[in-house]
Parts: structure tokens; C-alpha cells; sequence
């Protein structure tokens, strides 16, 4: 588990550091560096062994060394340091170089303390980006991503192959565990339940034409509607059929990282969502998720309460930008939970925005 990531000299930050546990919501206004935290963790991942920071990869292209190195930095070298929960640390710095897209390793080479990480790990990482695959009538399918990589791929277009393909895997998180059968496709559906009451999925790998298939079928007591295809149904469902299926496969010591898991959903449905990150969290698995989405956080602060989740297990950092500061710098807030699920600080313009919306209707 990754406790520590300092950042210096990269993009919004001059100096930043996140000390992570478990569950780790980044939060705040839009420009402000909730992204560039998740960008360090994927450019160090993308750039595993070539001996520099790759700046356009696989899994992230953030541009060249201008983009990257932060406008206020007195130097030109970027830095990031990590720590582990088995007390390891691996220590980075790359030289910027303003048109280059690869930044050369300047400090001593430090990867081999770290190689062993989630981070770093073919089979123990996802990244959810947060454009996701749109709702279609078939996705594609790669043997290689699902059964070697376990991944459901960045935009989560595997997702479907991957839940066709592990359906009658059993679920190794206890507390995500809703339904009587532990194995992925009863979980995903009980879960799916809790967004929009009697939802069931099949999901159809056809190996023989390299796609797969999704239908959804809603219950209500003895009636059963006829299959819909992902394009009938809305973006919801297919937006977050990613990141149930990702979390509810994961296993203790995997690592997450995930962008706007709420895209598209409703209230309750964040709310529910917030609840099963938080099982997941509990039962070893650590998630970093940037989200813009205070019904999410509720259903974090709801499970602590109703003790799914302890509060030293989640950390939740506020991103923001003094407007009468000179210099463009963010500062980052980190509230805490307590045992009741209450925050210590609301910090202005994000946790307390319902009640300033309802003071202006109520005056």
C-alpha cells in the first residue's frame, strides 16, 4: 500500500505532500491539481523501467516537459517520493526539458524497493479513467487485458469481457458482499440492485468474433421485462458497470485508482457507490478516487458510521486556490472523519454548497 506520495515542481504543485490510507478521496474545484496527484502515480507506473518519466504512454499523454514542470518551480527538475506500508520508499527526479516528451532520470535509479507495489503490478492495478466507454450494443474483448492483466481496461471497454469471463469467480471482500452467493455476477447484480431495484445482467463473451455482450433485465416482483441492450438503457449503467466490476473483483493489497466514478448516476446511486468503496477499503483493497461528488462522500461517511469502515481507514484532501493570492498556488485542506461520520472542516465551495444554495432560497 502506497502511505506517502510527495510531489515537487509538477504542474499545480511546487511542493505537495498526501500521506494515503485505505480510502482516499481527492476533492475540490475544477484546475486545481486533483488530477495531477493521479498523474504522477500513472506516469511513474507508464514509465516503469525505461530510466525517465515517459509524458506519453499508455495510460496517460500529459504533453512535454512545459506541461509538466510547474510554472513557479526554481528549478528545472521534478521530484516525486514514494512510501510504503512495508516501510519501503522510492525516490525519483526527472530534468525538464520544455519540447521533450521523455525526461531523463537524474537521481539514482530507485525502482528495484518498489517493483514488487501494486503499483507497478500486471495484475494488481486499475486505472479508471473518467471517460469511460459510452453504452453499445457489443465491446471488445482482449484475452490478453482480462485473463493476463485482470484489467478492465483504462476507459473500462473490457469491462464486459471481463465480467463474462469471471462471472462465477468468487468475491474476496467480505464486507462488499450483499448477496447470499459470494461470485462476481450476483454481487455486481445485488449491487446494481441498490442503483435501480431489480436490475440483472448477462454478459456474453463470443471469443469466436473477439466482442462481447450485455443485456439488462429489470424484476419487480413476478414480472420479469424482456432483455434491453446498453443503448436503451442509458449512460448510467454502462458508466459505472466498470468500477462495480473493478471493485468487486479486486483483492486485498490491490490498488484503484479511479476518476468521477458518479458520471451519470443519480444521488442514491453516488451514495451507494461511496458505500461499496468504503467495503472494499475495509477489506484491504486501496482506492485513490478523484470525485467532484458530495453524495459519494456521504455514503463514505455513512459507512463509517455504520461502522463498515473505520475512519483512520479514510483520508479525504480538498483541493483550492486562495482567489486573492498573487501567485496561482494550491493549497490542499485535508478534513478529517471522526467515529460519527462527521467532518472536521467544510471546506467553502464543495461540502457546504447545499446549504448556501438553500439559505438563497430560503431569504
Amino acid at each position: 500500500m502506497i502511505t506517502r506520495l510527495t510531489i515537487e515542481n509538477f504542474k499545480a504543485f511546487e511542493y505537495a505532500e498526501l500521506n494515503f490510507t485505505g480510502l482516499n478521496l481527492l476533492t475540490g474545484i475544477n484546475g486545481v491539481g486533483k488530477s495531477s496527484a493521479i498523474q504522477t502515480l500513472l506516469l511513474l507506473r507508464q514509465s516503469r523501467g525505461m530510466g525517465g518519466l515517459m509524458l506519453k504512454g499508455n495510460l496517460i499523454d500529459i504533453g512535454v516537459g512545459r506541461d509538466a514542470l510547474n510554472a513557479s518551480a526554481a528549478t528545472d527538475e521534478i521530484r516525486f517520493n514514494l512510501a510504503f506500508s512495508d516501510e519501503k520508499t522510492a525516490n525519483y527526479a526527472f530534468n525538464s526539458v520544455a519540447e521533450a516528451d521523455f525526461l531523463q532520470q537524474t537521481s539514482p535509479k530507485s525502482e528495484s524497493p518498489a517493483v514488487d507495489q501494486a503499483l507497478f503490478s500486471d495484475t494488481c492495478f486499475q486505472y479508471l479513467n473518467a471517460e469511460r466507454k459510452s453504452p453499445s450494443v457489443i465491446f471488445p474483448a482482449s484475452g490478453y487485458q482480462v485473463q493476463q492483466r485482470r484489467s478492465v481496461g483504462k476507459n473500462g471497454e473490457f469491462a464486459v469481457h471481463f465480467l463474462a469471463h469471471y462471472q462465477l469467480e468468487k468475491v474476496e471482500l467480505p464486507s462488499a458482499q450483499i448477496a447470499e452467493s459470494n461470485t462476481l455476477i450476483t454481487q455486481v447484480d445485488a449491487w446494481f440492485g441498490r442503483i435501480s431495484s431489480g436490475t440483472r445482467l448477462t454478459a456474453i463473451s463470443r471469443s469466436n468474433l473477439n466482442i462481447a455482450t450485455l443485456t439488462y433485465r429489470f424484476i419487480s416482483g413476478e414480472n420479469v421485462t424482456p432483455d434491453f441492450t446498453p443503448v436503451n438503457v442509458g449512460f448510467g449503467f454502462t458508466y459505472v458497470l466498470p468500477i462495480i466490476v473493478a471493485v468487486l473483483a479486486a483483492r486485498p493489497g490491490d490498488l484503484l485508482l479511479i476518476e468521477n466514478p458518479e458520471s451519470h448516476l443519480h444521488p442514491q446511486g453516488q451514495a451507494q457507490l461511496g458505500s461499496l468503496l468504503a467495503c472494499a477499503a475495509a477489506d484491504g483493497v486501496q482506492l485513490i478516487v478523484e470525485t467532484h461528488s458530495d453524495h459519494l462522500l456521504n455514503g463514505v461517511r455513512v459507512a463509517v458510521k455504520e461502522k463498515q469502515i473505520s475512519p483512520e481507514q479514510v483520508s479525504v484532501y480538498y483541493f483550492e486556490r486562495d482567489p486573492d493570492a498573487n501567485e496561482h498556488v494550491t493549497e490542499i485542506v485535508q478534513p478529517t472523519i471522526d467515529e460519527n461520520g462527521r467532518l472536521s472542516q467544510q471546506p467553502r465551495g464543495f461540502f457546504d454548497e447545499y446549504a448556501r444554495q438553500l439559505d438563497r432560497l430560503l431569504q
